[in-house]
């Protein structure tokens, strides 16, 4: 059973003022009325080196809710959003990005899952600073940005009020995820039934546990099952999670004809949806094919509801 452990804006005030030096904050200089940098850049939210947040701060008397965005690239490339819209900054919240430890330059898992959770954990951190609701924060990203968006959302908290690092004493559970072809679960054994083994054409579902091939990963099940579970998110569904809404941009087939619509096919997120439906949690499938069903309200409405309302 997952606990919720929400600071409130007190504690974030003691913890804000604490004379611990976490990070370190990079104000950017020029705007461009059509790129809006980030109001703070490159704040450091971690150790590692790659562990760096942008955090775009709405003007407001009221704390306000935050969109937090976590870029794909299958937890082996890519980078943090760097620039929003003017639309982007005009819902009621704040938004930020984060870049996190990478398969391409060293890291496996579950160095990409603890970053994430962290991330969320550094923005009630701030929640005084940065003018934050902490009791309102989405995660959100596409493909493994997604994956991870998922992980934060159904795992149990990892708050230690008693840690000497202020950071992790405050809460890593948020209100809701709003994922784009997210993989739901890494069990290769499950991605080879229920989605095709052309999924392995793509290196996500091995390359970060530390295994080679995907047929490493199965032939040596035992040495990596603890650590794709972890990384899984199905394996953290309960009843007390928050909402999700997954979206999908490929068509739906089976078996997969290539690895691109495998590690993003939506079959992913009907199996997810089975799972929420059996447990109790609210879910929301958005298919590519307009044909198939599809939510009563759009991505951006449903963000709104959990930010805004």
């Amino acid at each position: 059973m997952k606990q919720t452990f929400l600071c409130g804006l007190i504690a974030c005030a003691i913890v804000s003022s604490s004379n611990v030096c976490l990070s370190t904050e990079r104000k950017p200089a020029a705007k461009d009325p059509n790129n809006i940098v980030p109001t703070t850049a490159d704040v450091h939210y971690g150790p590692h080196k790659k562990e760096l947040m942008n955090f775009w701060q709405v003007k407001s008397e009221q704390p306000l809710g935050v969109l937090l965005d976590i870029h794909g690239g299958g937890w082996m490339g890519g980078k943090k959003v760097e620039t929003q819209r003017p639309h982007q900054l005009q819902h009621g919240y704040h938004v930020a990005s984060i870049t996190y430890p990478l398969v391409n330059e060293g890291a496996v898992q579950p160095a990409m899952l603890d970053a994430a959770l962290r991330a969320v954990q550094f923005l009630r951190f701030k929640a005084v600073d940065w003018n934050i609701n902490p009791d309102r924060i989405v995660v959100t990203g596409g493909s493994a940005g997604g994956c991870s968006s998922l992980l934060v959302a159904l795992h149990d908290d990892v708050a230690d009020p008693t840690s000497n690092d202020p950071v992790k004493r405050f809460s890593s559970r948020v209100s809701g995820a709003v994922v784009a072809g997210a993989q739901t679960t890494m069990n290769p054994f499950v991605i080879k039934e229920k989605i095709g083994e052309k999924t392995f054409g793509n290196p996500m579902p091995y390359k970060p546990f530390g295994a080679e091939t995907a047929e490493e990963l199965m032939n040596n099940w035992d040495t990596y099952k603890e650590l794709v579970l972890e990384c899984s998110p199905i394996t953290h569904l309960s009843k007390d999670d928050p909402p999700l809404y997954l979206f999908y941009n490929v068509n739906r087939e089976f078996p997969a004809t290539s690895s691109s619509n495998g590690i993003h096919s939506p079959i992913f997120g009907e199996i997810m949806l089975k799972a929420c439906k059996e447990t109790g949690v609210e879910c929301h499938l958005q298919y590519w094919e307009k044909d198939r069903p599809q939510p009563a309200f759009s991505r951006q409405e449903f963000i709104d509801k959990l930010l805004s309302e």
